[in-house]
């Protein structure tokens, strides 16, 4: 009887928990779109415009796996509602910013509360739901979110063209009132669970130190031209400061970082798969749409449309990878994610002027490709090699490498942009970043290549 109680409400709270994960999920996506106009409206630079996008993916980066640990200290529901909170209180923010520096500052803050959304929601899930169903459920959230990926590109493109770029943050708050509508009662009887969690307090602060000192420097550095003493101090600092925590960490019984899941060849696969699908989802998502609106003058509508391939293609792969895993093999499905994403960036150093749109959709559909099996390949790969005790922490380690890459390509692609758009135009600017990331992509490709090949030795 008390379990029958404490799961009468489980498809409500299903409901308001993958809403809310919706709208985290949704806003990675959405702001793409608008990048745009908001750099006309607010009278950004390419380096400010990308702390746009980029500050997003660092604030994951810093946090995901601290959050990790908060949630099993202080309890599911509650570091869950702190985030959605925050979350709100930031969209209305950024909707409002007047200029482009309180716009980043409040979509940092918002990337607190989507990296606290993302974390919470999941674990929720195994309290609202009786073992037997959890299956399902997760199920459903995962459509629900992967809906809010696929649609936000499109759903920008509709909000600016009817209203305007500032929608795409605040379209968030009345699904937001919705969700904790739903939760406000399906919740009530879950009740706070302290866990005996320890949290390395150096390491956390040694990831966040040299994460944002080093992202700090690359882009100091390049707007002055790589002559700041100052710049190069923060690099040092920053490099400096990750070394040590990668050498700390080898020391320590529970590491901040869990590096010795790297000893499975299929875990160093999979993290190379995801480290292109960081790419994917920083680079790509954010030069993209500049390239429709500032060569090709395409209308909001149309560039969600186009942009909205992404995502689509990573839906799509989510409705064939039981089958795939089946016939191809996890190893298999990891290497073609980095051949798929190789071959997008190739594609995208053939675009000019007049590129045919329609061809765009090849390059748009590649990347999603790649964005999607490494997503689901790579939680196939961790269930497949490393001890169940472990999985949580292994999933939040390799997705803080597809974090870190995306935030440290992303800034050092604009870097490259802006120095060859200050001599030159958009275009040579644009094929000058792709250059970069194809020389990237070749260097993954190869490495995974290299471990695929030990990968079938080790098994014969």
């Amino acid at each position: 009887m008390v379990d029958q109680n404490r799961f009468r409400f489980k498809w409500w709270a299903l409901l308001g928990v993958s809403l809310l994960a919706f709208t985290a999920f949704l806003d990675a996506t959405i702001v793409n779109t608008a990048l745009p106009f908001i750099q006309s409206a607010l009278k950004a630079n390419i380096l400010q415009l990308q702390w746009v996008a980029n500050i997003f993916t660092i604030i994951l980066s810093m946090t995901m796996i601290a959050i990790g640990k908060f949630t099993d200290l202080l309890g599911k529901k509650e570091v869950f509602y702190f985030g959605v909170v925050i979350f709100a209180i930031a969209a209305l923010g950024a909707g409002l910013s007047p200029t482009i520096e309180m716009l980043i500052l409040f979509r940092g803050l918002q990337a607190l509360g989507a990296s606290t959304i993302f974390i919470a929601s999941s674990a929720l899930l195994s309290d609202v739901f009786p073992e037997r169903e959890r299956v399902r459920a997760i199920s459903i959230y995962g459509g629900v979110t992967g809906f809010g990926l696929m649609a936000g590109p499109f759903l920008g493109g509709v909000l600016i063209s009817l209203l305007s770029w500032r929608w795409v943050f605040w379209i968030n708050l009345p699904l937001i009132a919705a969700g904790l509508a739903a939760c406000s009662f399906s919740l009530r009887g879950h009740s706070k669970v302290k866990l005996s969690v320890k949290i390395d307090w150096q390491g956390l602060f040694l990831l966040i130190f040299g994460l944002g000192t080093l992202m700090y420097g690359i882009i100091a550095a390049a707007q002055s031209n790589w002559a700041s003493i100052a710049a190069w101090a923060f690099l040092g600092a920053g490099v400096a400061a990750l070394i040590l925590l990668v050498i700390l960490d080898k020391l320590r019984k529970n590491p901040l970082l869990d590096l010795h899941i790297f000893k499975e060849k299929l875990i160093i696969l999979a993290s190379l798969s995801c480290a292109l699908a960081g790419v994917v989802s920083t680079v790509f998502m954010f030069f993209d749409p500049l390239y429709l609106r500032i060569l090709r003058n395409l209308s909001p509508f149309l560039i969600g449309l186009l942009i909205a391939v992404i995502p689509a293609a990573q839906a799509l792969i989510s409705l064939v990878f039981s089958r795939s895993v089946k016939l191809f093999g996890v190893a298999n499905l990891l290497l073609f994610s980095v051949i798929a994403a190789f071959l997008a960036v190739g594609f995208h150093r053939m675009i000019q002027l007049n590129t045919p749109l329609l061809f765009l959709i090849l390059p748009f559909f590649l990347l999603g490709i790649n964005w999607g099996l490494s997503n689901a390949a790579m939680i196939t790969a961790v269930n497949q090699v490393i001890a169940p005790r472990e999985i949580g922490a292994a999933i939040g380690t390799i997705a803080t490498i597809w974090n870190i890459v995306g935030s440290l390509l992303l800034a050092v692609s604009t870097v490259v942009f802006n120095a060859v758009e200050i001599k030159s135009s958009f275009l040579p600017a644009f094929h000058s970043a792709i250059n970069f990331n194809i020389l990237f992509a070749a260097i993954l490709l190869a490495a995974a290549f290299w471990v695929r090949i030990k990968l079938k030795k080790a098994k014969r």
